[in-house]
């Protein structure tokens, strides 16, 4: 626009004196809002909540336990001196979370069973030779991949192959090695469950946190070093940036779906089945906001191109993208603390979101009224700013408690 242009000697145009007044007669309500939202408790240390999953030792305890006991258990009911098969199998299908250790137990004695049954019925026909050992191993591997047995396909052949190297006592091996891996697997899931099962609710929550911190943290860098210095590289260089949360954005869907996991079949976690759904709202409304960030990265890269065309903007101009950003990045961060912590505990309180936004919104109004002058003459600029301004709102609006198609879903009171 023909307004944005510093001309030496030449003072504002009496349309950006007219939006300067605004912003002044809106700086008591700012300042306001600033001090209610300067009061919102803080983020509360996550920590401390039981549903960050087990410590790394207690998982190995309990792993040890089941592996001891499945140990004694089939000495006590087998004739094999020596049944370390059963511990193998309870070290082996001890996993994170109770549900995992489950679908870990019924994986590994399929795999035994289908072994032992491929042996025996192989055994009558071919003997431990070349090709013999080569046909059961093949039927093995292909009878493993049709039952979708996961991990646990290779026990398919190894099974096969340790009761074929024992022709004379095909049945007896073929039913000690079952048993062994019943008692192991039963053993390993019935620790896990005795002891404590995990919950990893928590840890999602951080995950999301974080994310919900970088997002916001990038935001309140671009307008920092927007009002010192603005060049379409360095807007360039902000959409790289935006690359780099993909990397959160991946940790917190595995952390997301690790806890959700670890509340299936546990006993522990029916308080906080209500958690997870607004983890999960929570964690789509921040992928969608990461998605905004961008386009305004991408805005604001053309904007500068076009501004470095035509001559300087002006720093009432500067001045208002950079507090937007900025408070753009506190209601990222605000919806980042209305959502993560204390999961379990009582929802938090959305006034501190409500007021983030509001003075977002604010900033936005003033930042539109400033772009308006004299916006005729200068259509091509005025689409780029249009772009830059619809991302905002979208941005606003997925950060939105009230309407939101995510953020609606999530816990508040």
């Amino acid at each position: 626009m023909r307004r944005w242009i510093s001309r030496r000697g030449d003072g504002p145009s009496a349309e950006v004196e007219r939006a300067r007044r605004r912003v002044s007669d809106q700086a008591r309500w700012l300042q306001r809002l600033a001090v209610l939202r300067a009061r919102r408790i803080g983020r509360p240390s996550w920590s401390s909540y039981s549903g960050r999953g087990a410590p790394l030792a207690w998982r190995a305890v309990k792993t040890t336990v089941a592996a001891v006991l499945s140990y004694e258990l089939a000495r006590r009911f087998l004739t094999d001196p020596i049944p370390l098969l059963a511990a193998l199998t309870a070290v082996l299908v001890a996993q994170i979370t109770i549900f995992e250790t489950v679908r870990s137990g019924i994986e590994r004695i399929g795999s035994v069973v289908a072994g032992v049954l491929v042996a025996g019925l192989l055994s009558r026909f071919v003997g431990l030779t070349w090709w013999g050992l080569g046909i059961v191993i093949f039927a093995a591997l292909v009878i493993g991949q049709l039952l979708r047995l996961g991990p646990q396909s290779l026990e398919v052949p190894i099974s096969a192959m340790l009761v074929l190297a024992v022709t004379e006592q095909t049945g007896q091996a073929a039913i000690t090695r079952v048993v062994e891996t019943l008692i192991g697997a039963a053993t390993g899931v019935a620790v896990n469950a005795l002891l404590g099962p995990s919950v990893y609710v928590q840890p999602a929550g951080n995950a999301i946190g974080e994310l919900a911190e970088d997002l916001a943290d990038l935001l309140r860098t671009m307008g920092e070093e927007l009002t010192e210095h603005w060049s379409s590289e360095q807007a360039r260089a902000w959409v790289r940036r935006t690359q780099e949360l993909d990397a959160p954005l991946r940790a917190a869907e595995a952390a997301l779906a690790r806890g959700e996991e670890s509340l299936r079949l546990n006993p522990r976690g029916r308080r906080l089945v209500e958690a997870t759904p607004s983890l999960r709202a929570g964690l789509a409304a921040l992928e969608h906001a990461a998605v905004d960030v961008r386009a305004i990265c991408r805005d604001l890269a053309d904007l500068a191109e076009a501004i470095e065309e035509r001559g300087q903007p002006e720093p009432e101009i500067l001045t208002a993208l950079g507090r937007l950003l900025v408070e753009l990045g506190e209601g990222v961060g605000a919806f980042g603390e209305l959502v993560a912590p204390d999961v379990a505990g009582p929802p938090r309180d959305v006034v501190p979101m409500r007021i983030a936004l509001e003075i977002a919104r604010t900033h936005r109004d003033v930042l539109a009224e400033l772009m308006l002058v004299d916006a005729r003459d200068d259509r091509d600029l005025w689409h780029i700013q249009g772009s830059l301004l619809a991302d905002v709102d979208r941005l606003l609006r997925e950060l939105d408690v009230e309407r939101g198609p995510e953020a609606q879903r999530v816990r508040r009171r």
